[in-house]
């Protein structure tokens, strides 16, 4: 049986990372502190850095009596400012092997799931021209709420394959969260171990595993229009 739908996660997938990622991104949490007049320890900082909980988020807000709910709109507004303007840039650009998109969309339905903003995402895809590819989009909503239904939930993978009226999805990931939310979704996983994932151990078996975006076409179960 072939896969119907293929989705792909963004950063380290679809799009590199910035040289300096992810330190460069203390800098939006640094810039949200200052318009709230706080000048933030280490630890304040840390609390919103990958990785790190709500609870220890509203811990390093209640500490310096910030409001939670405008800390997070202001601090999402930030980053993804701060992220449109390194494409902009040109230090955040896609990998080269996004070439073979094109091909795939031939044969298949095609959708991104992302837990990097909506709007940066959204903002990715076209100032790369690459939304025409994609028929599902989602980011996480600039909500609490969207934060908590990021992977390895599988909130937002679900909508993309209701969107695409797709039942058997191959799920294009570099990161744990990514396989274990594919299996939960019931999608196959392809894990992408590029050079940033040298090393990088999984909690369990991705389906498949690939060193690039341009072995997928020789997948099994994804077929190409060459």
């Amino acid at each position: 049986m072939t896969y119907d739908a293929l989705l792909f996660d963004v950063d380290g997938v679809l799009l590199r990372h910035h040289r300096d990622h992810p330190t460069v991104y203390r800098q939006a949490i640094e810039e949200t502190f200052d318009r709230f007049g706080v000048s933030p320890s280490n630890d304040d900082l840390d609390a919103f850095i990958a990785g790190a909980t709500l609870d220890e988020m509203r811990r390093a807000c209640a500490d310096h009596d910030l409001d939670f709910a405008a800390f997070w709109a202001e601090r999402e507004a930030n980053a993804s400012r701060l992220q449109r303007g390194m494409m902009d840039g040109g230090e955040r650009v896609p990998f080269d092997d996004c070439a073979v998109l094109d091909e795939l969309a031939e044969a298949h339905a095609m959708g991104v799931v992302s837990s990097n903003q909506h709007a940066t995402v959204e903002y990715m895809l076209e100032r790369f021209d690459l939304a025409h590819l994609f028929d599902a989009v989602y980011g996480r909503e600039p909500t609490v709420d969207g934060f908590e239904r990021t992977k390895p939930d599988t909130h937002y993978v679900e909508r993309a394959m209701s969107d695409l009226g797709a039942t058997r999805g191959l799920y294009v990931g570099d990161s744990a969260c990514d396989v274990l939310a594919a299996h939960r979704a019931g999608l196959d996983s392809a894990f992408v171990r590029r050079s940033h994932r040298e090393g990088y151990a999984l909690p369990e078996e991705p389906t498949h595993e690939v060193s690039t975006l341009a072995a997928l076409p020789d997948v099994p179960g994804v077929e190409s229009s060459a």
